[in-house]
């Protein structure tokens, strides 16, 4: 009986490689280029620093809402927007002028402007659909930047170097095929489904190994330079390349509720009363900020790679304090505190700098002084495990050394791509074999 099930697990594990050996090396492959280069788009460090102008900001913040949970101050060349409750007020239709200025931002010329009817491979995001149609403003570097014909604002900005790179990197990696990607479910389904398949041949490849290794109990079994490969890199990176696609499948997936329930919080959210806000708050430049609620009101100027945290007004100085936060906390889990600790590397919180933890019932919070606040249930601990330390092998400690966390990716990375290539050699030997056999027994007939 056991040996046909490891019959069945082994005749799976080998066709099974035929149709996944093009994901598998694609994703390996993709994954040493994305340690480097990620998915081309417009990104706080790349924004342009501008200067603020009070008098414009204001006339345009006179329409935003007296209440809003988060709203967030941004520009389009030298013209304020802003974004609250999914509306953009300030929002203009841009002419060519504009779309000169707003190049000329980023400093680059004109060369072209290209109207899109449709998305394109580069903004492949379906939420961007009411944006339509889009200006692609293409300058003299052959640079991609992307501005809403609806509103003005600043969609999406790459090169030619990140597009480039993105060819081999973020596109198949990410399996952004636009018609797929576009649809937000569909794309989330194929790549679940990919994953998952590929998970499972994984899991079959590693109880053949281990089976091998009881059996034989040596590293060396194989005569056949390819199957001893396949065999003993699967033995020592077989886990790893388990982590990597399974964690990559669950980044998407849910876990579902029998395994483990989501803790519920309250439904309120608190809110900043527009008339509280102080725009002189504000720096004199930036290239965005953030007026949250959320853990307390406060402002998040962006500028580069600088970030400041403020007080939204002069007279209420901002306390991340563990007194001051634990009302905030208990407000926002709706469960008590049942204890603060300070903390610094962890494998939920991810922040440069120390901070603390609180512990409630069901739920971890982390916050510093810096603005960072993440709510973790066992789930979110689960979904973050999964992703962080097992996809991006975050681990505490090793990824505060960034070059020794790039040599541990390499090796994982290069591991599972060795395997990958001698499974794909294999697969493919045992097709011509077998397509050989039927041929000749087909002759003979």
């Amino acid at each position: 009986m056991m040996k046909k099930i490891f019959s069945f697990i082994y005749k799976c594990h080998k066709w099974f490689g035929i149709p996944l050996a093009v994901m598998f090396i694609m994703w390996y492959v993709s994954g040493i280029v994305m340690l480097y280069h990620q998915f081309p788009r417009l990104t706080p460090s790349t924004t342009p620093v501008e200067e603020v102008s009070l008098a414009s900001l204001s006339e345009v913040w006179k329409e935003v809402p007296d209440t809003f949970s988060t709203c967030r101050i941004f520009f389009s060349g030298k013209k304020p927007l802003v974004k609250a409750g999914g509306e953009t007020y300030g929002a203009f239709t841009p002419t060519y002028g504009d779309l000169r200025d707003i190049a000329s931002s980023f400093r680059t010329q004109v060369a072209r402007v290209d109207t899109l009817a449709d998305i394109d491979k580069w903004i492949p995001f379906n939420q961007l659909m009411p944006h339509l149609p889009i200006y692609r403003v293409v300058g003299a570097d052959d640079s991609y930047t992307y501005v809403s014909s609806k509103t003005g604002e600043v969609i999406g900005r790459n090169t030619r170097v990140g597009r480039a790179w993105a060819w081999i990197g973020a596109l198949p990696h990410y399996v952004y095929i636009t018609p797929i990607r576009r649809d937000v479910g569909l794309w989330r389904d194929v790549v679940i489904w990919m994953s998952g398949l590929s998970t499972i041949s994984v899991i079959f490849g590693l109880v053949v190994a281990v089976r091998f290794l009881v059996m034989r109990r040596s590293m060396h079994v194989f005569k056949n330079r390819w199957w001893q490969l396949h065999y003993s890199w699967g033995l020592v990176f077989g886990l790893f390349m388990l982590a990597f696609i399974f964690s990559g499948m669950m980044s998407l997936a849910k876990i579902p509720d029998w395994i483990i329930k989501p803790a519920e919080m309250p439904e309120g959210k608190e809110m900043v009363v527009k008339a509280d806000v102080d725009l002189t708050m504000l720096p004199a430049r930036m290239s965005s900020a953030r007026i949250t609620a959320s853990p307390v009101p406060m402002i998040e100027t962006r500028a580069g790679e600088e970030t400041i945290i403020t007080s939204i007004n002069r007279c209420r100085p901002l306390d991340f304090s563990p007194e001051a936060m634990r009302p905030v906390v208990e407000r926002t889990t709706g469960e008590k505190v049942n204890d603060i600790t300070r903390v610094g590397d962890d494998i939920f919180y991810h922040a440069p700098v120390e901070g603390y933890r609180a512990v409630t019932k069901h739920f971890t919070v982390y916050w510093n002084d810096r603005g960072f606040f993440r709510v973790f249930d066992a789930r979110g601990k689960a979904q973050a495990i999964c992703y962080r330390f097992l996809h991006t092998m975050d681990i505490p400690g090793l990824n505060r050394v960034e070059w020794l966390h790039q040599i541990f990716m390499w090796v994982v990375l290069l591991g599972g791509l060795v395997i990958t290539v001698t499974g794909t050699v294999l697969s493919v030997r045992a097709c011509r074999r077998h397509h050989k056999q039927r041929r000749h027994k087909i002759y003979w007939k």
